[in-house]
């Protein structure tokens, strides 16, 4: 099953990127034939509705960020609080 969705989702992508047709952003996706990286755009490029999310980024980095944490570099810091925050689309 798993390589048969691989599969799939490889082909997709190819023909994506061989389609010709590029129109607007949001009739494209709204519009197109490629289910997989369709569910995935909606997903990514959806704009949220409340400032739930944005609270929910600054606790995490709340809890990351821990005295026991504090000599923590930047880009460390960064890439934990990425990570915590897209761990769903994984």
């Amino acid at each position: 099953y798993l390589v048969q969705v691989y599969l799939d989702a490889a082909n997709e992508l190819e023909a994506y990127i061989n389609d010709p047709v590029r129109s607007r952003f949001s009739e494209y996706w709204l519009n197109s034939r490629f289910s997989i990286s369709k569910t995935l755009v909606i997903r990514i490029f959806s704009v949220q509705a409340s400032s739930a999310p944005v609270g929910r980024v600054f606790s995490y980095a709340g809890l990351i960020l821990s005295p026991r944490r504090a000599n923590m570099n930047e880009k460390l810091f960064k890439d934990l609080i990425f990570l915590k925050v897209n761990q769903h689309l994984l």
